[in-house]
């Protein structure tokens, strides 16, 4: 399954950069994220809870690697998420590009799920992905918007 689109916030990409690698940052942008621990620089382990049509509330073992950083311009983000009801696996193209006081992020995915969780069928399962997709970027964009007023 593919997922590109993109996304504006208001912030130049030097200061949307260090939120995309926080392990607080994202594990609060991250939709079903239990907990995030960052275990390396660029790596993390986590839990996350999905519910994907009859499935509800899967845990997954979550493990996300960060590679090919060119600060504040572009990173591939690996996603790999195992639980007794499947896997997903998927690595992301993530570029940051300056729109005046604004950052256009760009992103294309790939993602692999197997198990029981990919019996639901295509459909609903990229209606979930894209789903979580945008959730966890408004809850980024929140973010952005908080760091800027509290000026940290």
């Amino acid at each position: 399954m593919i997922v590109e689109g993109a996304h504006t916030f208001t912030a130049r990409p030097e200061t949307v950069w260090p939120l995309l690698l926080d392990p607080g940052v994202i594990g609060r942008a991250m939709p079903g994220a239990r907990e995030l621990v960052e275990t390396a620089p660029g790596r993390y382990q986590g839990r996350l809870l999905v519910t994907v049509g009859p499935i509800t509330a899967a845990e997954f073992a979550l493990q996300i690697a960060i590679d090919n950083q060119e600060p504040p311009r572009r990173f591939d983000m690996t996603v790999d998420a195992n639980g007794k009801f499947g896997f997903t696996r998927g690595i992301a193209n993530v570029s940051l590009l300056p729109e005046g006081d604004a950052t256009r992020m760009e992103y294309r995915a790939e993602l692999q799920v197997g198990g029981k969780i990919a019996s639901v069928g295509q459909r609903l399962l990229d209606m979930v992905s894209r789903t979580m997709l945008r959730s966890g970027l408004e809850a980024l964009g929140k973010e952005v918007r908080r760091r800027l007023e509290s000026g940290s």
